[in-house]
């Protein structure tokens, strides 16, 4: 068994956390401490100090990649911002120009009066009887 858990019998061996990284020699059969949710690996001290520099040299080569994929995330994260504040500007602009002579408080049902000056705002007609 690779992975062991907290409250379980162990066997003589060493135990390594997974979460805090601790050391943990046991001598005799004993129960590793913590609950269920501690996760420990059995290893021997050797094969944890050889695979240090492993995990090592995979993250120096990999971290370029990492790099490379965040700036691409996080440029095509403001493109797409910058693209869909375009867009909205655009559809906005639009909008007014389509119905730039709408305005509902007008209504010309009997037709204009000749010779009546409008007010200004909201293009109500002045009417004199």
């Amino acid at each position: 068994m690779l992975i062991w858990k907290g409250g379980q019998q162990a066997v003589t061996g060493t135990y390594w956390d997974i979460t805090t990284g601790d050391r943990l020699s046991i001598k005799d059969q004993d129960m590793l401490p913590g609950d269920s949710s501690t996760k420990y690996i059995k290893a021997p001290i050797v094969v944890v100090l050889l695979l240090g520099p492993v995990f090592g040299l995979i993250f120096a080569i990999f971290m370029p990649f990492i790099g490379i994929a965040m700036a691409l995330f996080f440029g095509g994260k403001k493109i797409v911002s910058a693209g869909k504040t375009a867009v909205q500007r655009m559809a906005n602009s639009a909008v007014k120009n389509i119905f730039f002579a709408w305005k509902p408080l007008q209504a010309y049902l009997a037709g204009r009066q000749k010779g009546n000056k409008k007010e200004k705002g909201m293009g109500r007609t002045k009417r004199t009887k």
